[in-house]
């Protein structure tokens, strides 16, 4: 149902203090990530009986309460609410009933025992509590914790116990951080040149950071996808929370395609386009400032035909006291020349980047909405660089959600194939990188339950990389796997937020509701008996059965 004045059946409580990425907003959007809109947030230090009440789940953030605010907490619990606590602190997991042996660690992993999750487990950015339950306590273990090489560290990473009429959990890590950190990079390498390429990029904030074993997984959100199982976990046992899937028209998974002009010709443009239509796709072409051949009407046509416009400016060093002067005078050149504003995402010429978020601040405040600029080059050019496909909203180091998206983008023509003496690319053949992108496709749509946003030069395409893009294309055509330019993924995602689902009683049916204004969008709701013929998912061990909201 659309959001409205109802009271939300979660809430996500912060301590306010100095940690990192530490707000109830931040906490908050990785359950909007996860399809999760049914909530409200609130400092922790603004507790009641009031906000409690009706409250199915709270998702609290790591702090360490006043004694009354546990008492609170706790008597939620004890009358059937769930609880969910990401490193609680001291103080507070002594009266959960935990053991503390006052040591932990930093950059630890966290091993999952579900199919979609890697092996080596998924890596931890930031501390890990050595948190025991007592004995006096049954606890559960959902996941368990390794130190940063994979050994055992006879710990538990996550685990779940009752208390009352309810449930606890206690994650021995702050996921939020976690997650931020693993997209956003190291803000210690903030305006390093860490890689010593002639550009500063996004992945100068990499380097060291991403894992060597789990480089070809999602990790960040795979974090999230677990955060939602916990949210599962926690749930009351009188209701269910559907939550809204990933993809449109119950797709498996998506690609995002991109272009950047950079100086291409027409007829370079005229092969790229052609080739998208005959493998129903369409792609968002950065246009170059005063010399890109795109001219109004051709741009006009291509607009009614599924295509989508942006910008793609140049900066050169020092490149952050010049970006928002740069990027004013190339959003009116467009305006002036095309008659109509750029489109809502963004990337810069040879991904410059400055910083660690102040140009997406600068990108914000022009109306842009996603950023495309997080490109895994070498040495991380294997896949997923930021350890996410799929979008969020960039958080700084306060706390605060900025107002536009990271899109990460994963491959390209001149990071993926050889012979054209780039010194961050893979150096793979056609042949080789078709296998490379389409295993990724693959287990996105299988397991992983991600995304890739990927990019194809007009003149790159035209001279040498078709050989791999065609097929690319051909097999998401093949696996109905929509191809879709970065405009329309972006008006899908952002109306996939405004979506509110509500708990639903158990063993009731999913009730109808109004169809949303953008179609496409469908419900998961966890089953313990499908309807024969249903479709079904299984993630993170549990069913759930897939209900398209405009049918």
């Amino acid at each position: 149902m659309p959001v409205s004045a109802l009271f939300a059946s979660i809430l996500v409580l912060s301590e306010t203090a100095d940690r990192p990425f530490n707000s109830p907003r931040a906490l908050a959007e990785l359950l909007r990530l996860e399809g999760v809109n049914d909530l409200e947030t609130a400092p922790l230090e603004a507790i009641s009986p009031e906000l409690l009440d009706g409250r199915s789940l709270v998702v609290l953030g790591p702090s360490d309460p006043a004694v009354k605010a546990v008492d609170l907490l706790l008597a939620h619990v004890e009358s059937g609410g769930g609880l969910i606590c990401l490193s609680p602190g001291e103080a507070f997991a002594g009266r959960l009933g935990l053991e503390h042996p006052f040591t932990g660690r930093m950059h630890s992993r966290v091993r999952v025992p579900f199919d979609e999750f890697p092996e080596a487990g998924l890596p931890v950015r930031g501390w890990a509590h050595h948190y025991c339950p007592s004995a006096s306590i049954d606890a559960e273990e959902i996941a368990s914790l390794l130190d940063h090489d994979g050994r055992p560290t006879n710990t538990p990473a996550i685990f779940q116990f009752p208390h009352g009429k309810g449930k606890i959990i206690v994650a021995a890590y702050d996921l939020a951080a976690c997650v931020y950190l693993l997209r956003q990079g190291n803000p210690l390498l903030a305006g390093c040149r860490s890689l010593g390429f002639s550009r500063m990029r996004p992945a100068d904030l990499f380097q060291d950071w991403q894992d060597a074993q789990t480089a070809e997984h999602p990790v960040a959100d795979l974090h999230a996808h677990l955060l939602r199982e916990l949210v599962c976990r926690a749930w009351p046992d009188d209701t269910v929370l559907p939550w809204l899937w990933y993809f449109p028209e119950d797709a498996d998974t998506l690609l995002v395609l991109t272009s950047d002009d950079d100086w291409s010709t027409r007829e370079q443009f005229e092969t790229l386009i052609d080739a998208c239509e005959r493998h129903d796709a369409r792609l968002t072409f950065y246009l170059i400032q005063g010399k890109s051949v795109m001219d109004r009407p051709w741009l006009e046509a291509l607009l009614d035909r599924g295509f989508d416009f942006s910008i793609h400016p140049n900066l050169p060093v020092p490149s952050l006291p010049d970006w928002d002067t740069r990027l004013t005078d190339h959003v009116r050149q467009f305006r002036e020349t095309y008659g109509r504003p750029p489109g809502c995402s963004i990337r810069n010429h040879a991904v410059v980047w400055a910083g660690y978020l102040e140009g997406a601040r600068i990108q914000a405040r022009h109306g842009f909405a996603f950023d495309t600029n997080y490109f895994s080059i070498l040495p991380h050019g294997r896949s997923y660089m930021a350890g996410a496909g799929l979008p969020a909203r960039f958080v700084d180091l306060t706390g605060e959600v900025l107002p536009i998206f990271q899109l990460p983008s994963q491959y390209s023509d001149e990071t993926t194939l050889g012979g054209q003496g780039f010194e961050w690319s893979l150096d793979l053949t056609p042949e080789q990188g078709i296998d490379l992108i389409t295993g990724v496709i693959q287990r996105n749509a299988t397991t992983q339950h991600s995304m890739l946003c990927v990019n194809a030069h007009p003149v790159s395409f035209a001279t040498y990389s078709s050989p791999m893009w065609a097929p690319v294309l051909q097999f998401a055509r093949d696996h109905r796997i929509p191809v879709w330019n970065a405009g329309r993924f972006a008006r899908f995602w952002q109306a996939r937020r405004q979506v509110r689902l509500r708990p639903i009683p158990t063993g009731q049916p999913f009730p109808a509701i109004s169809p949303p204004e953008t179609p496409g969008l469908s419900a998961m709701i966890p089953v313990s008996h499908p309807t024969p013929g249903a479709k079904t998912r299984i993630l993170c061990g549990r069913t759930f059965a897939a209900m398209p909201l405009d049918s």
